[in-house]
Formats: structure tokens, sequence, C-alpha cells
């Protein structure tokens, strides 16, 4: 039975940006024929390594306050700077792009798999599934299909539930909890939301830019953000609408005002025509058309003519939420291992000594923007070097 001082469970961006500071007498265990298989598909295989600007802007990508308080310590001890340095320095070129994030100047997510991997190639265990994990008083015991490994700590990596092609079927939930922690119900994030009755198939494409999106649960709004909202054949996709995917439920009331509240009186009066008056003020001119086909108002007719009860209609539009997009939809996982078990500065289990967590497999989700692969090299770095250090 093969002993290793640190062993880690899941080849993905948190275990080999772990391993890749964790030493020498260490493992890493993956069940799939190859590693990273996520992070080759991330930003449709382009990779947004993370994202600009200060590191404090940061911490409102990651949901509530609580969860903004436990990534900080991990966060700013590999901040942006340092991420992009790391990689400079094993020869990757930088590419900013305007709207902040940072990928690879190759644009390929296989050049920053091959800087993850390059020094622990031999460190790597593929095509080996994990099956159970037992503590005793000498460490860990890691039980695979075909044999035993034993570590005297242990990370798990292994993911969320999204993609579960790549690899990613929860099995990391299963080990945790047998261990004594608390798993948060795992549900799809950063995912499209499919509608009900959804009228606007034939307007899949068109895009609405830094809208404001209202969540409405039993008429109260329990959440709201600002955002791109794009229109697809079954509901409603977009850097704004993924972002806010976590928070949403079946039966939800979405409302996306279409057109700025502050110009809504200058718009609707006076002989100007009603079509020409909404593509003037932004809204794409092929949406303008269909909505008005909708609600049988002539083209030609006058901004100034519209009744109360159509302008509300055209003003904001309102959506019920079918359902989240499924795992094979969504690019990231809310919920996991609770983070109340987890200590912020070190990615130590609370409950078990030597056991630590990195990346999507925890209670932590963050937006689009590169803000969850940044998420799983700085713990996989910090719960790395707090294990050897000990």
């Amino acid at each position: 039975m093969n002993h290793f001082e640190f062993a880690i469970i899941g080849g993905g961006v948190a275990g080999l940006c772990a391993a890749v500071f964790g030493g020498n007498k260490i493992c890493v265990i993956e069940r799939n024929n190859e590693t990273g298989k996520k992070l080759l598909l991330s930003g449709s295989g382009q990779c947004n390594i993370t994202h600009g600007g200060k590191m404090s802007d940061f911490l409102n990508n990651y949901g509530d306050n609580k969860k903004s308080h436990f990534v900080k310590p991990a966060l700013f001890a590999f901040d942006n700077i340092a991420v992009t340095n790391f990689f400079i320095k094993q020869g990757i070129q930088i590419y900013h792009r305007e709207d902040g994030k940072i990928f690879p100047q190759s644009m390929r997510s296989y050049d920053v798999r091959e800087v993850l991997t390059k020094s622990i190639k031999e460190k790597i265990i593929t095509n080996t599934t994990v099956i159970n994990v037992t503590k005793n008083t000498q460490g860990f015991v890691i039980e695979t299909e075909s044999s035993a490994f034993t570590a005297s700590k242990l990370l798990l990596a292994t993911g969320g539930c999204s993609y579960p092609s790549t690899g990613s079927n929860g099995d990391g939930y299963k080990f945790a909890k047998s261990l004594g922690h608390t798993i948060i119900q795992p549900k799809p994030a950063l995912a499209p939301i499919i509608i009900k009755n959804f009228r606007f198939a034939n307007s899949a494409g068109i895009s609405f830019r830094q809208v404001k999106i209202e969540i409405y649960r039993n008429e109260k709004r329990i959440h709201h953000g600002i955002g791109d909202v794009l229109l697809t054949h079954r509901g409603l996709s977009g850097p704004g609408i993924l972002n806010l995917s976590r928070y949403v439920e079946p039966n939800d009331e979405i409302r996306i005002p279409i057109i700025d509240p502050k110009l809504e009186s200058e718009i609707f009066r006076g002989k100007k025509i009603l079509k020409n008056v909404l593509s003037d003020s932004g809204v794409p001119s092929r949406f303008v058309m269909q909505l008005l086909c909708q609600l049988e108002v002539p083209f030609d007719l006058p901004a100034a003519e519209i009744s109360r009860e159509i302008r509300k209609q055209l003003v904001s539009l309102s959506f019920i939420v079918e359902q989240i997009g499924n795992w094979n939809e969504a690019m990231s996982t809310a919920g996991g291992v609770a983070i109340d078990e987890v200590n912020r500065r070190t990615m130590e289990s609370r409950i078990v000594p030597n056991l630590f967590f990195a990346g999507e497999i925890l209670d932590i989700d963050g937006n689009c923007g590169g803000y969850n692969i940044h998420f799983a090299l700085a713990t996989g770095k910090l719960a790395a070097i707090s294990a050897t250090s000990k």
C-alpha cells in the first residue's frame, strides 16, 4: 500500500495547483484518463484565468457577505497580479480584455493545463476512481477500484456536479459527508433559465446590454442585479442571468426593464412613431417588431396614443421561471461543503485534522469572469501550503 505525505483527490484546477505547491511526496488521483477536462472547456476552450481590477471588487462576485468573508484570505494571498505573474513566469503570455477578463494570449486552455501539469506529471495517477475514504490514527485510507493508498494529509478537490461528462459527479460530497462534514444541497449555478410559455423564441440571439434584472418570489423582490441578458430558444441567458441563477427557483418571476424609467415619460409623448421611438431608445429593432406584433399594436401608431397597460408591457418584460438549466448546462455548482466547517485561512477542516478542501467542492460559486478559476487556483495553493507547513 503506497503512502504519501499529501494526497489530492481530483485533477482539476484546484487539485493541480495544489500539487504544484505541495512538495515532493504527494500524488494526484484522477478518475479520468487525463487531468483538467473541465478546465479545457472553460471559456469555450479559451480559459478565462482571472479578472483584472482591484481585488476588493472580487469580493462582490461570490454571493452574500458570508461567502465574501470566507474567500478573502485565499484570494488576497494569491491575487490577480500574483496569478498572472505565475503564468507569465511559466512562459504564458497574458491577454487583458477590455471587459477586465484575463486570458492566455494564445486563447488556449490547453496551454494553461500544460503549465499546471508540466512539473508534476510523475505525481499524477489517472484512470483511478476513488470509492471510499476513511480516517485512522495514522491519517487517511483512500480506497480505489483496484488498490488503496494511505496519506498523512488529504485534499478533496473533486469539484462539484456541473458538466458531469468531465468527471464531476459529486463523489467528493460523499467522501466529505462520510468524514463528518455537512453538505449544502448542490444546485446548478451559472446556468441558463428556462421560461414557462416562452414567447420570444423567434428572437433568440438578441441581447440587452447592462439592464436591470429583478427576481420576485410571491410578489416580493428577493434579489436583483445588472448585466447583459441574452434571449435563447427556451428562455434567458447571458452574464447577468447566469450570475443571478444561483438565487432562482421554479415559479419565480423575473422582471427586466428594457427602457430606462427616467426616459419613459419623454419617450411616450408627442407624435413620434412608437416603433421608431423604441428602437431609438436602445431596444433592438427586431425585438421591437416581434413585441409589437404580440401586443397587436400597429407599427405606425404614435407613442403618445399607447394605453397605460400596453405601455407597461413595453417598458418592462416579465417572465415566469419553469426551471434552471441542468447540470450539463451549468458552468458551476452552488452548494457543497459547508464553509462554517472549514478554516478560511488554511482550507483545513475544523472537524477532521489534516483534511483540506479546495475549489468547487466548497459551498462557494463565483460570477462569470474568471472568478471560479481564480478561486480554485487560490484555494488549491493555500491548502497545499497549509498542509505541507504543518
